[in-house]
């Protein structure tokens, strides 16, 4: 996944990269992160809230990044999301507690920041440090693209656009889904051949 250039992550969530006038949605590239802004966010059910409040119960390291401590707040949907992130790692040989040590690190170059640009480009950083990602772009869209693409069918990836664990989450998910549809791809014959966008990251802000 070919992630934000510093030239895009300074216009954050401005920049609009709409497809050139000659270009075709069969040409949109297989994953994307759109901003929007925050709507009411659902919160989780009762079970899954007991899941989280049981994993920071069992990982000290999760448990000390839950809290915050370097001035950045993670609502419970983002800690579920990275729980459930960290163990898909484990198993890939990542070790928990180096999960968590990139996320706090994440934290702290962001904490400074108002500018959501900040945390994207931090969550990139933590998770790229920790799994290779597939070489698919992450495209930044204007709001008024939103209703297009809803349009075509595309199930959107709600996350906080202020969290850099949020951005690392929903970077893995969209590489997870890439890879996954590779197989796809090569049986319709390759990236250009009906690569529509199946799903997109949207920063709530």
């Amino acid at each position: 996944m070919a992630l934000l250039s510093s030239q895009d992550r300074e216009s954050f969530p401005q920049r609009d990269h709409r497809p050139s006038a000659g270009g075709s949605l069969s040409h949109m590239l297989g994953t994307m992160v759109v901003a929007v802004r925050a709507s009411a966010a659902e919160g989780l059910d009762e079970l899954r809230t007991a899941w989280v409040e049981e994993y920071r119960g069992r990982y000290a390291v999760a448990d000390l990044w839950a809290r915050g401590r370097r001035g950045v707040s993670h609502s419970m949907e983002t800690q579920e999301r990275v729980f459930r992130m960290a163990e898909q790692l484990t198993r890939r040989g990542v070790e928990r507690a180096d999960v968590f040590t990139a996320l706090e690190e994440a934290d702290r170059c962001a904490a400074p920041s108002p500018d959501p640009g900040v945390a994207a480009d931090a969550g990139q950083r933590a998770i790229s440090t920790l799994v290779p990602l597939v070489k698919d772009s992450v495209v930044i869209c204007a709001d008024e693209e939103l209703a297009n693409l809803r349009a075509l069918g595309i199930d959107p990836l709600s996350f906080d656009g202020y969290d850099p664990a949020a951005h690392a989450w929903v970077r893995f998910e969209l590489s997870l889904r890439a890879e996954a549809d590779r197989p796809a791809r090569r049986r319709r014959g390759g990236r250009e051949a009906g690569s529509i966008l199946a799903t997109i990251g949207l920063a709530q802000l």
